[in-house]
């Protein structure tokens, strides 16, 4: 397996645990973890996106996917909690 199918793979497997309302947790070390966890997200985005050169909006809509549907949290546009955080992590490689 290539380093950059790695990193994609363990990207999806990040995405797909991860606790998109950790910056809700009365508990410090709940959203200690959650900064962690996300950080680590957001550098594998970057790898295959501006190190590797993956399609940025191809992988966007595999992230979208794999993290599965928002049914809480919408704004005035309609848009969920998952729905804003995933598009901020691909905001630097992606257009609105």
């Amino acid at each position: 397996m290539t380093v950059s199918k790695q990193i994609h793979t363990d990207l999806l497997g990040m995405v797909s645990k991860h606790d998109y309302s950790y910056m809700m947790s009365d508990s410090h070390s709940v959203w200690e973890s959650g900064m962690v966890y996300e950080k680590h997200i957001i550098a594998k985005i970057h790898a295959l996106c501006a190190i590797h050169r993956e399609d940025a909006e191809a992988l966007y809509n595999e992230v979208k996917a794999v993290a599965g549907p928002d049914y809480t949290d919408y704004d005035k546009n309609g848009y969920g909690l998952k729905y804003r955080v995933i598009k901020g992590w691909f905001k630097p490689y992606i257009g609105e």
